[in-house]
């Protein structure tokens, strides 16, 4: 599932934005959550990517280097761990990872 980042031409805010698909992508109205203008522009930055856990290490291998550590702790479902090392790589990402450890409490 791709994360796009964007930046709203209105009120400069800077938000990611995560699709089911690639084909939603590209057909979906992206709206700025700050002030719902449509007037925003894609911020090219390298994509981030969500996955379902990862079934074995191996995939890890496939992965950025700065990913590596946060879809360890995925697939071990230790979501705290998961959360601390999204950090500086996917505010998305951490927000859900804190989110299913709220849920597990």
């Amino acid at each position: 599932m791709p994360v796009y980042k964007y930046r709203c031409q209105e009120c400069e805010e800077v938000f990611e934005e995560l699709f089911l698909s690639f084909k939603e992508a590209e057909q979906k109205e992206v709206v700025c959550p700050n002030c719902e203008s449509v007037e925003i522009k894609r911020v090219f930055d390298k994509v981030s990517i969500a996955t379902p856990s990862i079934t074995n290490s191996g995939d890890l291998a496939d992965d950025p280097e700065e990913y590596k550590e946060m879809h360890y702790y995925e697939k071990k479902k230790d979501w705290n761990k998961a959360a601390d090392a999204a950090k500086g790589v996917s505010d998305f990402a951490r927000k859900k990872f804190l989110q299913k450890a709220q849920q597990e409490e």
